[in-house]
């Protein structure tokens, strides 16, 4: 970490640490612990009105969900957008239809990158039900973390609670003298830092949402309480917060596939914070990443409304009936299949099961993906490129 971009900064200090890495021997460097989130903050004209766009895009992507005939059409697929993205900024890479078909009855075969993206699933839905009713704490956050890494080969020792021990942010397998930013060690002074963000959070405050949830991403990955998964909590964090406020009711927002997009920038605005105290640039970037997100998703939906009504329309030109149509809605949520997750999910015999398929595949809805005479997985396609461009 450059040292010198910190020295001099107005809203954190440089602590000095030394300990042994296994792996690189002794170290003496500096860490930086950030000042208590502030009480008032300035903001320029432009932030102002940034927020004040980024508020505007979620009601009309709330509005939006709310108008949507079936309740799943957009937020299941927004969701598994976000498990892939939140995971590729953290270097874990998976493909849509490897995260879907791992989900079907009797699949056995998951990759390490695939069982870590549906952690992050599971950890997201567990959270997205838990702030119905709980505040936002470092105890449900380190539960959240804690189901992150349910099932997944390589879990931190210190899993589901605050760090004990030093981390840094890098490129894999360098030392913490080659790192890109040093947190504070996990001593007193992270918990205690973390009790007052919690509280930050929580306080009722006339500010924007919008502006709080930023400036709490800020201070989380500038604090990075936990071993892992800091990136993914803490995005999370933001959607976590607009629910608990009730601008949004439904947690279809995602904001990884935008910051995917824009990595370098993202980084270098959470360090800019941090070495000049300036706010501004890093709230309108997020409010950026909100607004240009919405926008996607919403066109998303339209696409997604528009498909459904295609579908049912050359259903209804065969006169087929029954639990075709469930079958239909689901894949706007699961655009992938099996004979044997159709039978589970609409209770039907295997042959039910596989005359509907065979339906949808007679008139093109979805198309046989594998290659295999068994076990066999269909795909909606064109449903798969509309979650792949939200």
């Amino acid at each position: 970490m450059d040292a010198s971009l910190l020295a001099n900064s107005p809203i954190g200090q440089l602590v000095p640490i030394q300990d042994e890495d296994a792996r690189y021997g002794p170290y003496a460097c500096f860490a930086f612990l950030p000042s208590v989130l502030p009480e008032a903050v300035e903001l320029t004209m432009a932030t102002i009105t940034a927020v004040t766009n980024a508020a505007s895009a979620l009601s009309r992507l709330d509005q939006a969900c709310s108008q949507l005939r079936e309740p799943g059409l957009l937020i299941r697929p927004a969701l598994y957008r976000e498990a892939l993205d939140t995971s590729a900024l953290e270097g874990t890479y998976g493909q849509l239809n490897d995260v879907l078909e791992a989900e079907l009855p009797g699949s056995q075969f998951r990759s390490a990158e695939t069982r870590e993206i549906l952690g992050y699933v599971q950890a997201a839905q567990h959270a997205f039900e838990a702030v119905r009713e709980r505040s936002i704490t470092v105890g449900l956050l380190a539960e959240t973390q804690g189901e992150m890494f349910r099932g997944v080969e390589k879990v931190p020792a210190d899993v589901g609670r605050v760090r004990q021990r030093q981390v840094w942010i890098g490129p894999k397998d360098t030392s913490i003298l080659e790192a890109r930013f040093v947190p504070i060690p996990g001593d007193d002074r992270l918990r205690a830092a973390m009790d007052s963000w919690a509280e930050w959070v929580e306080v009722e405050n006339p500010w924007p949402i919008v502006l709080r949830a930023a400036l709490a991403h800020y201070q989380f990955e500038t604090l990075h309480p936990f071993s892992d998964g800091n990136g993914r909590i803490g995005r999370l964090v933001i959607v976590l917060q607009l629910l608990r406020a009730g601008i949004i009711r439904h947690p279809a927002i995602t904001i990884s596939p935008w910051l995917v997009k824009h990595r370098d920038q993202y980084q270098d605005e959470l360090l800019h914070v941090s070495s000049t105290g300036d706010w501004n640039p890093w709230v309108q970037f997020l409010c950026r990443a909100i607004v240009e997100q919405c926008g996607a998703l919403i066109a998303g939906a339209d696409r997604l409304n528009r498909w459904l009504d295609e579908s049912r329309a050359l259903v209804n030109k065969r006169r087929w009936a029954g639990a075709i149509y469930d079958v239909l809605r689901d894949l706007t949520q699961w655009p992938i299949i099996s004979i044997a997750s159709v039978a589970e999910r609409c209770a039907l015999t295997p042959t039910a099961a596989s005359s509907i398929v065979n339906h949808l595949v007679e008139i093109g809805i979805v198309e046989e993906v594998t290659g295999r005479s068994y076990s066999r997985v269909f795909a909606a396609t064109e449903v798969m490129h509309i979650v792949e461009d939200i």
